[in-house]
This record gives C-alpha cells, sequence and structure tokens, in this order.
C-alpha cells in the first residue's frame, strides 16, 4: 500500500487485512505503550473531562446483546467508559498498562484496574469491551482468546476500531490519520474483524461502521489536504501547542486560536452532511467499525 515513519503498510490480497510490516513485537509494543503513549497530545479533549452522563452509544449497542451484569473493560484508560457502564448498573473492572492513565482512573474514579489481562479472573465477565485496543495488538488472534477465556457463558464481546475501508481512509490514503505506525499495527475493514472474531471463537451478532472517536469528516479532509501539501507535520505541532495552551490555560482568548476554532465550525458544518453520512456509514465507509460477538462453546 504505501511506507509511513520507517514501516511499509501491507495488505493481504486474499483477505483484505492491513498491517505494518516488519510487525513489532509484543514486547516492542508493550515497552512503547507503558512509556508514555499519549492519545491526548494532538487532541483539544482532556482525560480531565467528565464522564458523561447519559448512556454512551456504546453501551447502547452492547445491551441490545447482553444483559446488564459484570463488564471488563479492556484497554480502561482513564476510566471514563467504566464510570459510563457503572452508572447504568453494570459492574465494572478494567485492564489498562499504561501506568499513568490507570493510577489515574483508580484515585479519581475508585475503579479496580489491572495492569494486564492475565490478572483478572476467567468466566467471570458478562461482556467484555475493547474501544480502539485491537488496532494496538500483534498477536491479536491470541489477544482475543485469551478476552474470551475471561467470559461466562453467553458472554458477548464489544470493540470498535479504525475502519480501513472507510470513505475518509480511501480519500487520504497515507495521510489517513489512523494510519499511524508503530501505535496502530493491524488495521480492520467491516470484512477482515469478523472473519477475525469468527476465528477467536465468537459468532458475531452486529457489525457496523459510524464516526465514533474519529474527527468529524471536514476535519479528515483538510488534514489531508494538508499532507498532500506537504504541511502536516508542522500542523501537528501547531495543532499539539494549541492543544496544551486549552488545556493549561482554559481562557477564552487560549481558544481563540485557529485550529480550536476551525475544529468548532467544522463539527457545526458537518451536521449539514449528516444524512449522507448515515448512507455512507450504512454501507461500511464509516470511520469506524463497532462489533458485538458472543462466546462459542465447545472451541
Amino acid at each position: 500500500m504505501c511506507a509511513k515513519n520507517g514501516f511499509d503498510i501491507v495488505r493481504c490480497i486474499e483477505c483484505g487485512l492491513v498491517r505494518v510490516h516488519p510487525l513489532p513485537s509484543s514486547e516492542t509494543l508493550s515497552a512503547y505503550y507503558k512509556a508514555g503513549y499519549n492519545q491526548f497530545v494532538y487532541s483539544f479533549a482532556t482525560p480531565s473531562s467528565d464522564p458523561p452522563l447519559r448512556k454512551s452509544p456504546e453501551l447502547k449497542v452492547l445491551e441490545k446483546y447482553c444483559q446488564t451484569g459484570t463488564l471488563l473493560d479492556v484497554g480502561a484508560a482513564h476510566g471514563h467508559f467504566m464510570v459510563n457502564a457503572q452508572r447504568h448498573g453494570w459492574k465494572v473492572t478494567g485492564v489498562e498498562p499504561q501506568d499513568e492513565a490507570r493510577t489515574d482512573a483508580q484515585s479519581r474514579f475508585h475503579l479496580a484496574i489491572f495492569e494486564s489481562l492475565s490478572e483478572t479472573r476467567d468466566h467471570d465477565a458478562d461482556a467484555v469491551t475493547m474501544w480502539h485496543v485491537i488496532e494496538h495488538i500483534a498477536s491479536p488472534l491470541d489477544f482475543l482468546r485469551n478476552a474470551r477465556s475471561k467470559l461466562k457463558v453467553g458472554g458477548a464481546l464489544a470493540l470498535a476500531t479504525p475502519n480501513v475501508d472507510s470513505l475518509v481512509a480511501r480519500a487520504t490514503g497515507e495521510s489517513w490519520g489512523w494510519l499511524s505506525p508503530p501505535d496502530h499495527v493491524y488495521l480492520y475493514s467491516p470484512k477482515t474483524l469478523p472473519r477475525l472474531l469468527e476465528q477467536a471463537g465468537f459468532d458475531v451478532l452486529h457489525v457496523e461502521t459510524r464516526q465514533g472517536e474519529s474527527r468529524n469528516f471536514l476535519i479528515l479532509m483538510l488534514q489531508a489536504l494538508a499532507y498532500r501539501l506537504g504541511l502536516f507535520s508542522r500542523m501537528k505541532r501547531s495543532v499539539q501547542r494549541a492543544a496544551e495552551q486549552v488545556h493549561t490555560t482554559d481562557s477564552l482568548t487560549s481558544k481563540l486560536n485557529f485550529f480550536y476554532v476551525t475544529e468548532k465550525v467544522t463539527d457545526v458544518l458537518s451536521y449539514a452532511l449528516y444524512p449522507v453520512l448515515i448512507i455512507l456509514y450504512r454501507k461500511g465507509l464509516g470511520d469506524e467499525v463497532l462489533a458485538v460477538a458472543r462466546r462459542k462453546e465447545n472451541v
């Protein structure tokens, strides 16, 4: 497909699965994330924000296929999804390997969060969730089989990941924001993710595409244009400086910078495109794939 950040990005001609080459080892990736991976470095969002009071869209989808019970959130980050699920009746535990995020979630929300999946009990969860986790995993099949062992009989797995076959990914090519090795080592689509889940011992119940955690469509297209004009690296640094200013100053003046205003204006404008985007999502072209699957028995 292309090369980026010192890695080749390759696609299997038979199944369509996309991955980086050479593939980093699990140990290398673990050290990379524990060293201080920061998902908020270029974002105007912040881990100090409050979890939503309303039931999250992800939780709503999960509850269509699984009754409220015990939930294990893998890749819990700063605990926001766990708190949201807890507020709506779930008994929650989590897994988060990044020390700073895990400690923050434990101290701020008093959550039970472990460093690794191996520390959690087998056959204990009614549901396992993974929001933007599987694309970081060097051995995804083994990882999903391990997660399957944590589920009770009839338990459900819900996960979301960037859609490598989205309209934005196709339009932007190597400038696609989620194409960022070594952060993302495997990239999935509405076809390849269900296939992986079946191989790991799950029956797939639901697959959809949506905007998810990505920025709005207009921002992503502007980002791609900047990449093609050779401005992307400078733009990322400028966005990071603007985000740091918003986070540390949190004043009207700090928010009157070009990038913050552009994001907010394009958020509003993107609502005008919503009917068109819904059609694209239903055709499998949304920025994110979300799937729900049930543990198979006797596998």
